[in-house]
């Protein structure tokens, strides 16, 4: 059969053989995409049938399904006419590695963050209601974001005034990382044992090969059973919040997804239905190491070195005498913390999901003594600014807040772009913020966070290419002169930005490893032209800063991204947008020196 002509309106014509026989044909295709340009592999793997399933009950795009965090949606994307797309997946033109309104009308929101999916399908259903419309409204959500409070905020409302809506929990046991916490031992209870489902799977084959009766008997028995399971066993947790649950069923099944599916569309009220997944399904490698196929690299890979890395080897160090503690919302492995989870598991606290809990846990550790160390992507703390600047920054407490991928992010695209931060935290009073230009300045600036009594925010991309200078002993505020050569021209580079800085040839380059506070003494120096290098948005930046610090006294010119979602999926080409160029800035210092020159000759 030729599935590479199936999409959302003609999987209706096929059989529940054919929807299997689709569903390996989406997973080879997601396979081929993601080894070509990346991605995230494990997750979309696990999620194929319930999506086939999905296209099958029901008439999208008129009915709306949100995808929590949205990155298992590859299925998705080529059942809803996006193929050609999908072959230049995470690049520029072609489809983004999460869902978008841009994109389809089958997207009905831009998601990337965990744990929104049901607030905001409740809007859809509610709008739904008040305007007599007759969409149904489904959100598709991971086990893992379970642990994220809004979930709970949602039900606790749903559960006041319920609204025609069906959830589904796609139950893999995994985030990320493992999952950890009350809600997925809970859930590990209502898995149905594995044994169980494999007799389960062997009648049902025996039914099926009946002649003339196996299959509408198979039919009937599946349908008989749902039934069964939703009015007797149910879910005493989920129907407190007024829900009625469906399951646990095998995700993997067309038949029963089908069935439950068509359940609870029919339902008067919310729904749930629990399915059980196994992430990476179809490919033995990601069955067995999951997390390490969560996400993956294009062929080639990143060849740079990893600052996440530096993070966890420092750490480890600290901890050997010092009373530390990491903290993480479930990005052990992405923030290269797996080391010390296993060499101090009395000091890593993994939350899961739960990155404002993170961050009010890090205050309670701190006003005890301990010196707690939050790694986070800058993407995710901005889910917990408030508890930044009310419970960690007003009390003064020293918390440190280690910022991996900031900046630009690239093939992750608009939803994880890092490229805020220096802006929000900025604002908060007690804060102290560093950016460090390579990986042993990295390993200095925790080392010096660690005897910091104070808040303070350490900022890093991914990676980086090499070690630019022997660290110099850090001291608060203080910036590095890495070249003085006597010009009318200084270049002031944060983080990252020093790699563009330290080709520049003919202006004085300082490497500024504090946004806040600044080195007002090493300002009140210069003379001439300043130029800024950031990789944060001009607005609020380290840029407008030193702007306002020099008030005038200096001509100043800032080279940042602009103050807009971005989805340029290519580092190089963000930063060549934005001006961040060894050509751009030696042009603008050559501009510069040649005026300056010009106006001392008048």
């Amino acid at each position: 059969m030729d599935y590479s002509a199936i999409n959302s309106t003609n999987i209706k014509n096929l059989s529940i053989s054919e929807l299997s026989g689709y569903s390996e044909y989406l997973r080879e295709r997601i396979i081929a995409v993601t080894t070509k340009n990346g991605g995230h592999l494990a997750s979309n793997l696990g999620a194929v049938e319930l999506t086939v399933a999905l296209h099958y009950v029901m008439n999208m795009p008129h009915d709306k399904v949100v995808w929590d965090v949205g990155h298992q949606t590859y299925a998705h994307k080529f059942i809803s006419g996006r193929g050609e797309a999908m072959e230049s997946l995470r690049t520029d033109g072609g489809a983004s590695g999460f869902p978008s309104v841009r994109e389809s009308e089958y997207d009905p929101f831009v998601t990337g963050h965990s744990g929104t999916s049901l607030s905001m399908a409740m809007g859809l259903s509610r709008a739904r209601d008040m305007l007599g419309g007759t969409e149904n409204i489904v959100a598709v959500i991971g086990d893992g974001a379970f642990t994220s409070g809004e979930i709970y905020e949602a039900l606790n409302d749903l559960g006041d005034r319920p609204t025609r809506l069906v959830i589904i929990l796609n139950d893999n046991k995994m985030s990320i990382s493992r999952n950890v916490g009350a809600m997925s031992k809970y859930f590990n209870k209502l898995r149905v044992n594995k044994k169980f489902i494999d007799i389960k799977t062997d009648i049902k084959r025996d039914i099926a090969g009946l002649p003339f009766v196996g299959r509408p008997l198979l039919r009937l028995a599946t349908s008989a059973k749902n039934k069964f399971k939703s009015s007797v066993m149910g879910n005493k947790f989920f129907e407190r919040f007024g829900l009625k649950y469906y399951g646990p069923y095998d995700g993997h099944d067309i038949g029963d997804m089908v069935s439950a599916l068509s359940l609870a569309k029919e339902s008067n009220g919310p729904a749930i239905i629990h399915l059980l997944t196994k992430k990476g399904k179809g490919m033995a490698e990601a069955e067995l190491h999951p997390d390490a196929y969560h996400g993956i690299s294009p062929q080639g890979g990143d060849k740079h070195l990893s600052m996440s890395k530096v993070a966890g080897d420092t750490l480890c160090e600290l901890a050997k005498d010092q009373n530390v503690a990491v903290i993480t919302a479930a990005m052990t492995d992405g923030l290269c913390f797996g080391d010390f989870a296993k060499r101090y598991p009395s000091k890593f606290f993994d939350v899961a999901i739960a990155e404002q809990h993170a961050v009010s846990l890090s205050a309670g550790l701190a006003r005890m003594g301990v010196k707690p160390f939050f790694g986070v992507y800058s993407t995710f703390l901005q889910r917990g600014f408030d508890q930044v600047l009310h419970d960690v920054c007003l009390n003064e407490l020293p918390v440190t807040f280690l910022i991996d991928r900031a900046g630009a992010v690239g093939a992750d695209g608009v939803t994880h772009q890092g490229i805020f931060d220096l802006s929000y935290l900025s604002l908060i009073p007690n804060l102290t913020i560093a950016s460090p230009k390579d990986g042993r300045e990295l390993a200095a600036l925790i080392k010096f966070a660690a005897k910091l009594d104070k808040p303070m925010a350490i900022r890093y991309a991914k990676s980086y290419r090499q070690e630019i200078s022997v660290c110099d002993e850090i001291h608060l505020g203080e910036w590095e002169v890495l070249r003085d050569e006597g010009s009318a021209v200084t270049v002031l580079a944060v983080g990252k930005t020093n790699e563009i800085a330290k080709e520049i040839k003919g202006a004085n380059i300082i490497n500024a490893r504090f946004i806040k506070p600044l080195d007002s003494q090493l300002l009140d120096l210069l003379s001439g032209t300043v130029i800024t290098l950031e990789d944060n948005v001009l607005h609020g930046g380290f840029g407008e800063a030193v702007k306002n610090y020099l008030s005038g006294k200096n001509k100043v010119v800032c080279i940042g991204h602009k103050n807009e979602f971005c989805d340029t999926r290519s580092t190089q080409k963000m930063f060549e947008q934005s001006g961040l160029t060894v050509a751009n800035v030696q042009k603008i210092v050559d501009t510069e020196l040649l005026l300056l020159e010009n106006t001392k000759n008048i």
